[in-house]
C-alpha cells in the first residue's frame, strides 16, 4: 500500500472529526463576530425544485425562531453532470416530497403536475427581482411553487402582473454565472441553506442547523420544531400481519449512506418481522456514472453528521472503490452460503467507514470476515469466482426498473423510496394497508 493511500483513512478522519467541526465552527464564529456581521442563512431556491418548495414552507418559522437574517438566491440551471439520472430524479422526487409533506406536515399537491418550462421561467424571473425583500421572497417562492406544482399557469401570469420581474436578457445572464459560481462555491443541489461554512440540504438537514443554532443561544436555546421526523420509524401499532414481508435494499460498499443506514435498516425489519434482503449493487463510478468532487466532499461531511446523529461509527474512511469493491462483491455469495449476510454487510461498512480497513488487501478483508463470524481460508477461495457478478447486475437492474438509480434504495409492497433518512416514510408505507 503506498504512503498516501495510508494516510487517506486518518485525513477523512481529520475532515469529518466532531472536534474539526466544533473547531470551524467557533472560528467561524468568532470571525462573524470582528466583521460584525449578523447571523445569515442563504437560501439557494430553485421553482421546480419539490425540496426548494418544502424548504420555503419551513424556513420562515426558523427564520423568526431564531432571529437570523436570510439571502434568498435564485437558481434555475443545473450542471447535468452532477445529476447522474437526470430524468429518473425529476420523477422520483415529486413522489418522495409528497411524502415528506404528509411526515411534516407540509403542503405538496396530492395530484402533481410537473412543471411547465415557460411558467419556470416566468416565475423564476420574478424571484430574480424580488430576493432584496427576504421575508416577501419567501411568501412569493411558496405561491409560485404551489402553482407551478399545481400546473396552475394562470396564477403564475397572476403573480407576474401584481409584481416586478426581471428582463429575460438580464435574468438569463444571472441564472447562467450563479449555476458556476454554486459549484465553485462547493455545492451541487438547490433546494438547500447554507450557514458558517456549512451546507444543509432540503428539509433533512434543518435539523442538524437547528441544533447548531439553539446550541449559540439562539431562539433561547431551543429547537422550534422535529425537522428530523422522517428519519427515524416511530414503531408504535406493530402488527403481525407485516410478517414474512421482504423489505428490499439496495446496498453499495462504497455508499457510506448504505452503511449508515443498515443497523436501523435490520432493527426495522426485525421489529416489524420483515424477511431484509440486502441486494448489493456496484458504485455509480464503476458502473460508468459521475460523481464530482464537490459532491463527494460534500456527501463525506454529511455522512459524518448523520452517522453521529445515529450513534454510528465513522470517519476512518478507506476508499473501497475498484479491487476493494470488487473483494467485498466476491464474499457476498459466500457470505450468503453461511447464512452471515447482515453480519457480513455490517463488518464490512465499519471496516471501510470507520476503521481505515483497506479491503483491497488481505490483511483488510481477513479483519471483515473474522469480524462477521466467518472462517477466512474458506472465504478467500470465492475470490477468484466472478459468479456474483451477473446477481449485481440483475440487482442493478432491478433497481432502475423501480426508478431509482442510488443507494440505499428501499423496496416494500410495491413501494421504492431512496436514501438512509426515510424510515418514517418506509413505516407509513406498511400502514397504508391498514387504512
Amino acid at each position: 500500500m503506498s504512503l498516501k493511500r495510508k494516510l487517506l483513512p486518518y485525513a477523512a478522519q481529520l475532515i469529518t472529526s466532531a472536534q474539526t467541526q466544533r473547531l470551524r465552527r467557533t472560528l467561524t464564529e468568532l470571525v462573524r463576530k470582528l466583521s460584525r456581521r449578523q447571523h445569515t442563512l442563504t437560501f439557494y431556491f430553485r421553482v421546480d425544485d419539490p425540496y426548494s418548495y418544502l424548504l420555503a414552507q419551513l424556513l420562515p418559522e426558523l427564520v423568526e425562531h431564531f432571529r437570523i437574517q436570510l439571502k434568498p438566491v435564485t437558481l434555475l440551471y443545473m450542471d447535468d453532470a452532477l445529476y447522474p439520472a437526470m430524468d429518473m430524479l425529476r420523477d422520483l422526487a415529486p413522489l418522495d416530497a409528497r411524502r415528506l409533506a404528509l411526515v411534516h406536515g407540509l403542503d405538496f399537491p396530492d395530484e402533481w403536475a410537473m412543471p411547465d418550462p415557460k411558467a419556470v421561467m416566468q416565475a423564476t424571473r420574478l424571484l430574480l427581482a424580488n430576493e432584496a425583500d427576504s421575508l416577501g421572497y419567501l411568501k412569493l417562492a411558496r405561491q409560485s411553487a404551489d402553482a407551478i406544482w399545481m400546473g396552475n399557469v394562470e396564477r403564475i401570469d397572476y403573480l407576474c402582473r401584481h409584481h416586478n420581474a426581471e428582463t429575460s436578457d438580464k435574468a438569463e445572464m444571472t441564472l447562467q454565472a450563479r449555476r458556476e459560481q454554486f459549484i465553485r462555491q462547493g455545492h451541487y443541489l438547490s433546494g438547500t441553506v447554507s450557514y458558517g461554512g456549512e451546507w444543509y440540504w432540503s428539509g433533512d438537514r434543518l435539523d442538524h442547523l437547528a441544533t447548531r443554532l439553539a446550541d449559540m443561544g439562539l431562539g433561547g436555546g431551543v429547537v422550534p420544531r422535529q425537522y428530523g421526523v422522517a428519519k427515524c420509524a416511530s414503531f408504535k401499532q406493530r402488527t403481525e400481519r407485516y410478517a414474512g414481508r421482504t423489505l428490499d435494499m439496495f446496498y453499495s460498499f462504497r455508499s457510506p449512506y448504505s452503511y449508515i443506514a443498515l443497523e436501523r435498516t435490520q432493527h426495522f425489519a426485525q421489529c416489524y418481522k420483515l424477511k431484509l434482503r440486502i441486494r448489493p449493487v456496484m458504485p455509480m463510478v464503476m458502473r460508468g456514472m459521475t460523481v464530482p468532487k464537490q459532491k463527494t466532499f460534500y456527501i463525506l461531511k454529511d455522512a459524518a453528521r448523520e452517522a453521529r446523529l445515529h450513534d454510528v461509527p465513522f470517519g476512518k474512511v478507506c476508499d473501497p472503490v475498484g479491487t476493494g469493491v470488487e473483494r467485498c462483491m466476491a464474499l457476498w455469495p459466500f457470505a450468503e452460503k453461511e447464512g452471515k449476510t447482515q453480519e457480513y454487510f455490517l463488518a464490512a461498512g465499519r471496516a471501510i467507514w470507520s476503521e481505515g480497513a483497506d479491503v483491497a488487501t488481505d490483511k483488510g478483508l481477513q479483519k471483515v470476515c473474522l469480524a462477521a463470524g466467518m472462517d477466512w481460508n474458506r472465504a478467500r477461495r470465492w475470490l477468484d469466482d466472478d459468479g456474483w457478478r451477473a446477481e449485481a447486475e440483475h440487482n442493478r437492474e432491478d433497481m432502475m426498473a423501480l426508478g431509482s438509480w442510488g443507494v440505499p434504495t428501499f423496496h416494500i409492497n410495491n413501494h421504492t423510496v431512496w436514501g438512509q433518512d426515510r424510515f418514517a416514510i418506509l413505516e407509513n408505507i406498511l400502514r397504508e394497508e391498514e387504512k
